[in-house]
């Protein structure tokens, strides 16, 4: 139960016999799932491919030595994949119309040799002792094929081009008679082609550590064979302590086993999160691979990356693994992860209405906070040459707005842990997330209802600040009016004209029909009966507000007055998870840090209505 590895590659010869020239094809073996041998931090071992996978694709590039870097690098295509006698068979075509592809296909036709490699992606490993040799064997039982490239050096000795006249046989075949092997073309010496294929296996040894070319033009020039690069490689290895998350993912010796456990939970959480939120949570990446994981199969797994042994069929030694009181579990950071990333879609779907007529702040803690408003800021004055410039100065009479800590929680039992019920968990992750919007919405319209004073002693809508009618109004084309007149009219401390445009009309479940035909847009048939405010502003209708009273208000970017924010940048509310040792239960709890208030009136209009 392990999740997808970077792309593995393994090499076969390539002999040319069924080769077609004129339909530019040839029939491959492209694996007889033979042990080729990996390395990793533990030292060498046997990595052997199941080729009994449950589907095979349709078609998958044919490359030039695993480039994937350009098109240019793709020689035709492989299609017709099937197993035949044990062996990965497939239909190579090159293509007309890519000059390598053209090079390649004038060399089979006068009979040259090439390998055969392919590239992968692995899903599942599962890890064994070979009984008779004592080495260890990593089998890949689920994996992707995802290219197959034509190289100079094979791995894989048993596998390559078909011949015309090859058969499947499930009899032992006959020891061949001997005979003298045919010489070699002049144009490649063995021992020529033996030192090549030694430096291109060390080049690709240097790509899997992450060593440069030096390193490879030290071991060349030491005519270093194959194992002595690979011990050197694994020498400066554990002399760097390089991870192996690091390697370079056109080849592969990188093991999930041996993966970062941080990444592996993170994409747990992913696929848990999707659980809690199938319909805005997506699973990408490799967090598919444990779409269909119980929480505690990830316990397991985890356990196992961080190189723990458990027996994965006992539930409770895996359940002791998550709660016990000894462990160092990983199970309430997956948890808290995975309830995190629900929370948040289904926060983010919420839209409440205050963040449209409200700006956002930053609070870097719970302390008081003030932020500028449009009107402390200086007028432009003018500078005579080489004159000095006059600096104006910004109000000291600034409003103050802190934010707080919200909190709430629940429990989650180790009955529910074992038998997979996460439930409780959605329901939380969802309700918590509709809870914590709507609470934001009602202290921010809160703001509105209780008008409390400013630091100029006022309150905020005030007769004196020019924001308030004098009377109560019905929603109309004049009362409307007047509102918009009294907006543009605001003015800077210095006494200049802010003409604040008219943004938003925001009204309460009372006065929303009205709302909507005071902005309708109607077909007049005089000039007289035209309406001046069809399209001017966005209808915001609440239920925090009460009764008839309604409210103009400017763009909040243009003209802040009402402010909102969370403590050092933690949008929205936030799960954290703990251990109870004694009930063997995991607690979440949210926690929400958030701040709202008010900085300034020249924005905001309010009638009371009637």
């Amino acid at each position: 139960m392990n999740a997808p590895a970077d792309i593995l590659t393994r090499r076969a010869p390539l002999p040319a016999s069924s080769w077609d020239a004129d339909s530019q094809t040839f029939e491959a073996v492209l694996s007889t799932g033979a042990a080729v041998e990996r390395w990793d931090v533990h030292g060498p071992y046997d990595e052997i491919l199941l080729l009994s996978q449950p589907a095979w694709p349709a078609r998958v590039p044919l490359l030039d030595s695993h480039g994937r870097e350009s098109v240019d690098r793709q020689l035709g295509s492989v299609d017709t994949l099937r197993v035949v006698g044990g062996d990965l068979l497939g239909r190579a075509t090159l293509s007309r119309h890519n000059p390598r592809s053209r090079r390649i296909a004038a060399e089979l036709t006068d009979g040259a040799t090439f390998g055969i490699s392919i590239g992968y992606g692995v899903e599942r490993w599962s890890e064994r002792t070979n009984a008779k040799t004592g080495r260890r064997e990593k089998v890949a039982e689920r994996f992707t094929l995802i290219e197959a490239s034509l190289v100079v050096v094979p791995a894989d000795p048993h596998a390559g081009i078909r011949s015309h006249d090859m058969t499947v046989s499930t009899e032992p075949a006959p020891a061949p008679a001997p005979s003298t092997p045919a010489p070699a073309p002049s144009l490649n010496p063995p021992a020529a082609m033996e030192r090549s294929a030694i430096n291109m296996e060390i080049r690709s040894i240097a790509n899997v550590a992450g060593l440069d070319q030096g390193w490879i033009d030290s071991q060349i020039d030491a005519n270093a064979t194959t194992d002595a690069a690979r011990s050197a490689a694994f020498a400066a290895m554990q002399a760097r302590s390089a991870p192996l998350q690091t390697f370079h993912p056109t080849v592969a010796t990188v093991a999930h086993d041996h993966a970062d456990p941080a990444a592996i939970r993170s994409a747990m959480g992913e696929a848990l999160a999707h659980r809690l939120a199938p319909g805005r949570v997506k699973l990408e990446g490799r967090s598919r691979a444990y779409a269909g994981f119980r929480m505690l199969d990830m316990i397991g797994d985890l356990a196992q990356a961080r190189g723990e042994r458990l027996n994965l069929r006992d539930q409770n030694a895996l359940m002791e693994r998550a709660v016990g009181a000894h462990s160092t579990s990983d199970f309430p950071l997956l948890l808290a992860d995975a309830a995190n990333k629900a929370l948040l879609a289904n926060y983010a779907a919420a839209e409440p209405t205050y963040r449209l007529i409200a700006a956002r702040r930053s609070f870097t803690d719970f302390r008081d906070h003030s932020f500028l408003r449009i009107g402390d800021f200086p007028t432009f004055q003018e500078t005579n040459e080489a004159g000095e410039l006059k600096y104006g100065t910004l109000s000291e009479n600034r409003e103050k707005v802190r934010a707080k800590e919200l909190n709430a929680g629940i429990a989650i039992g180790r009955r529910a842990l074992i038998n997979d019920d996460l439930s409780a968990l959605a329901d939380f992750s969802s309700m918590i997330a509709i809870r914590a919007a709507s609470d934001e919405n009602a202290r921010v319209y809160g703001l509105l209802a209780a008008n409390a004073a400013l630091s100029d002693g006022k309150a905020l809508f005030h007769a004196d600040h020019g924001n308030k009618a004098t009377t109560g109004a019905a929603l109309s084309v004049a009362s409307v009016a007047l509102a918009v007149a009294s907006l543009r009219k605001q003015k800077s401390l210095d006494g200049v004209p802010l003409n604040l445009a008219p943004r938003f009309l925001v009204v309460g479940p009372d006065t929303e029909l009205a709302a909507r035909q005071v902005l309708a847009a109607i077909t007049a048939a005089k000039a007289g009966d035209v309406n001046p405010w069809a399209g001017t502003m966005e209808l915001v209708v609440d239920a925090n507000i009460i009764g008839t009273v309604w409210y103009v208000m400017a763009d909040p970017a243009a003209a802040p007055c009402l402010v909102y924010g969370y403590v050092s940048g933690a949008e929205g509310p936030q799960i954290r998870t703990e251990i109870d040792f004694d009930t063997r239960a995991v607690k979440v709890a949210a926690g929400l840090d958030f701040g709202c208030g008010v900085i300034d009136f020249r924005g905001l209009y309010k009638n009371e209505g009637a």
